[in-house]
């Protein structure tokens, strides 16, 4: 490997403590915009009594697109089609341990944990690769500048939930200390002819622990180091309903998956510094180690073959009349470690009106995947009984390695802002096969990527306008066969108002893709080797238009807030197109994972001590299901959730919450093993104190 990248990203960190650098105003004027107007406030009152742990609908607000998804499964964001190369962030630093290595991996924080969450659609050029085309950036709750704060939250629900948690916080001198925990526990009816529950539960802990420097010192820093555990449990797989029974109850499961499950353990250590050099200048490094195991059984063969339309048949005729014979079933099972560790610094210099941006990372990580097949007899009376252990049918070991140097410049000019930024990424990726293979190949490759930008902009009192253009490219991963990376010319208009209580942003936009990434998503039915395949679609053109209102209204007794975000997006293809993941579709057709139009409303009003909010989620037609077609595969949905609220002090509040108030038939999946249901209606009654 050359040492070309690393002398790069010295020569850019050397450069960041000549110049002493910022990250307090390390962003573009389209950053800015984004923002103001994508930026969730998850302590906002018409936002927190809400006590959302997980919801599409909150970051459906913040303007990323969301793909449906099933009861306790992580969600899945896509933006302006691209599904590779959108980050999911935590204070800046990847959420997931191994976005190079393990690009299907897909997690996100618990929203109680969080302050804060934002997405960024034009990401500026010192981010990496994996974020070129947009990112979810969650800032996780503070320490809190009082001697003690603790605020604590229980719920329950008609489903049997249980919810819990509670964060304790305060500074003393220079010092600050946070320590937060999270328990979640739910058990769905599930069973469609024999009486069985699905369980789900889920823990979060999250430390902190920071130190200021001392009054008088020369230059004022902050050394914050932060510990993260999670861990989640839920009795759920891939195999789904006919849709004749699932027009009946969506919310059931044949038998023959009740031994599916899903198990994730992750931790996470960063430690963050951050040093002010001078009025003009500060600079911002972290240092972060992360790791996730997974482990998963999920029923998807019979007979040896992948369940498909007929298959799933059968297994629904035998579950209403089984037979003595029984039925050979076979489950996929993994159990995957990833681990992640990196460093980054980041910051801006102030030359009087101008401002320069620097940025250098380095980052590595693994991915450490076994696949396997355990065969399983579906008796006579639904129960299941092994026939064989598990078996590795597939090892493999993906490691990436990834070395970024950026430097962004926003020259200004009164009223005008030029920002001229180029960014430099080399990705090394390689994939060394077990004992146990079949016809995967090994792979060993490196790309360079050069991301140039450039942005015009103009303020005039409550206006803001940008126009961007910028190339931006992702990485391929080892099981890319091609190793070809996503390419893309990106083009942005951003216009932006706020008044008073006001605010309206418009973004128009078009994304002209030499080839772009997909891979084993949430709705594919993927077999051992799909799973790391990462496939290219040639010549994909993307145009789309956004618009965010948010307006309060407030009167003597009572408030209006209101917020509303629509998106257009077309995506489509210049040429057929099949591959194994996704079998053919045909030229100028919509990508089946991206929807036209989604709409997320928020809305409500406040009188006193008592409050009630209504938020909105609507998704047009979705086409993608495992074997794509051109047929739609979901409807348009819509999912309201509602939330009512009444302060009793200042310190105790009581609270009801809704979920799928219209009681819809919502699909999270359909692929060709049926048809899955999103959460039916649940009411949940909570407590919030705050000392």
């Amino acid at each position: 490997m050359s040492n070309h990248p690393f002398s790069l990203s010295v020569i850019a960190a050397a450069v960041l403590y000549v110049c002493h650098s910022t990250n307090a105003v390390a962003e573009t004027v389209t950053e800015s915009i984004d923002n103001l107007n994508n930026q969730l406030d998850l302590q906002q009152s018409s936002i927190s009594q809400f006590h959302y742990r997980q919801s599409d609908i909150a970051l459906g607000l913040t303007g990323a697109t969301v793909l449906p998804t099933g009861p306790n499964q992580d969600i899945t964001i896509t933006h302006a089609g691209a599904t590779d190369g959108v980050a999911i962030l935590q204070d800046g630093i990847f959420f997931s341990p191994a976005p190079y290595s393990g690009q299907h991996l897909v997690l996100q924080p618990n929203l109680m944990h969080q302050q804060k969450v934002s997405f960024s659609s034009m990401t500026s050029v010192t981010e990496s690769s994996q974020a070129a085309f947009g990112k979810l950036d969650y800032q996780s709750v503070q320490i809190s500048p009082q001697k003690y704060a603790t605020d604590v939250n229980v719920e329950g629900s008609d489903n049997n939930a249980i919810n819990g948690g509670a964060v304790l916080s305060g500074t003393s001198k220079q010092n600050g200390m946070l320590l937060a925990v999270d328990y979640q526990s739910a058990s769905d009816d599930v069973g469609y002819r024999v009486a069985r529950d699905a369980d789900s539960t889920q823990k979060d802990i999250l430390f902190k622990i920071a130190a200021d420097s001392l009054p008088g010192a020369r230059n004022q820093q902050t050394t914050e180091f932060s510990y993260q555990y999670s861990s989640q449990e839920a009795d759920r797989g891939a195999l789904g309903l006919t849709s004749v029974d699932f027009s009946v109850n969506p919310t059931q499961l044949y038998s023959a998956a009740s031994t599916d499950n899903t198990e994730g353990e992750r931790q996470r250590y960063v430690l963050a510094h951050q040093l002010i050099m001078s009025s003009t200048s500060t600079m911002a490094t972290d240092f972060y180690y992360q790791t996730y195991s997974q482990q998963s059984q999920e029923m998807q063969f019979v007979d040896g073959e992948q369940i498909n339309n007929a298959l799933l048949s059968r297994i629904a005729m035998f579950e209403t009349t089984p037979t003595t014979d029984g039925m050979n079933l076979g489950a996929l099972t993994q159990n995957n470690d990833f681990s992640g560790f990196g460093m980054q610094t980041k910051g801006v210099s102030m030359y009087g009106q101008h401002q320069v941006t620097y940025s250098a990372r380095y980052h590595t990580d693994k991915a450490e995947m076994r696949l396997g097949q355990r065969e399983w007899s579906w008796n006579n009376d639904l129960s299941l009984t092994p026939t064989t252990d598990d078996e590795y049918a597939l090892t493999y070991t993906d490691d990436a390695s990834a070395f970024l140097s950026a430097v962004d410049t926003k020259l200004n000019y009164g009223q005008w802002s030029i920002n001229l930024g180029l960014g430099y990424e080399h990705v090394s990726v390689s994939r060394e096969l077990g004992d146990v293979n079949t016809s995967l190949n090994a792979a060993d490759f490196s790309d360079d990527g050069w991301s140039p930008s450039i942005e015009v902009a103009y303020q005039s009192g409550p206006w803001l306008a940008a126009l961007q253009a910028k190339q931006a490219w992702t990485a391929a991963s080892a099981g890319n066969i091609e190793q070809t990376a996503q390419e893309a010319l990106q083009y942005q208009l951003a216009l932006s108002y706020q008044q008073d209580a006001l605010s309206i942003a418009m973004t128009a936009y078009m994304h002209d893709y030499d080839s772009q990434h997909v891979s084993c998503m949430q709705g594919m039915i993927c077999d051992y080797e799909q799973i790391s395949l990462q496939e290219n679609i040639k010549d994909v053109s993307v145009v789309g238009a956004d618009l965010s209102i948010a307006y309060g209204l407030t009167f003597d007794q009572f408030s209006i807030p209101f917020k509303a975000k629509y998106q257009y997006t077309q995506a489509e293809t210049d040429n057929a197109n099949c591959n194994e993941l996704m079998a053919c579709f045909a030229a100028d057709s919509q990508l089946p994972w991206v929807p036209e139009q989604q709409l997320t409303l928020s809305s409500g009003v406040v009188y006193g001590n008592m409050s009630i909010m209504a938020q909105a989620l609507y998704q047009s037609e979705l086409g993608y299901q495992g074997g794509f077609t051109n047929e739609r595969a979901i409807d348009s949905q819509w999912k309201v959730d509602i939330a009512a609220t009444y302060r009793l002090t200042e310190q105790h509040e009581l609270y009801v919450r809704v979920e799928n108030l219209l009681d819809e038939e919502l699909v999270a999946n359909r692929t060709a093993m049926g048809f899955q249901g999103q959460s039916e209606m649940t009411t949940y009654f909570g407590y919030q104190g705050h000392f």
